[in-house]
């Protein structure tokens, strides 16, 4: 069973810094988790930039991401930046 981590309503410049240093504690020694960003209202490029590099933390280290819950919001910013979230097939460079 995954434990899950739950975003606040506002990922930001000024929230990054404390959202960031939960998160290492949340992920460290953890083989699989969930990421719910659903509720995730207010966000700039610095938030992305959080989720974009927990996701590709996950992966390099090798903790299973078994539930990603992306907000609106989220899903039309990574849309209109061409980032996808999704796992990668192997055989891509």
């Amino acid at each position: 069973m995954s434990e899950c981590f739950k975003f606040p309503t506002e990922l930001t410049i000024y929230e990054v810094q404390d959202v960031y240093t939960e998160l290492r504690t949340f992920v460290e020694g953890k083989q699989a988790l969930e990421l719910d960003l659903s509720q995730v209202e207010e966000l700039d490029s610095a938030g992305i930039q959080l989720t974009v590099w927990l996701v590709n933390h996950c992966r390099t280290t090798g903790v299973q991401i078994n539930a990603l819950t992306l907000s609106d919001l989220l899903t039309a910013r990574l849309t209109l930046l061409n980032v996808s979230l999704a796992a990668q097939n192997k055989s891509e460079p």
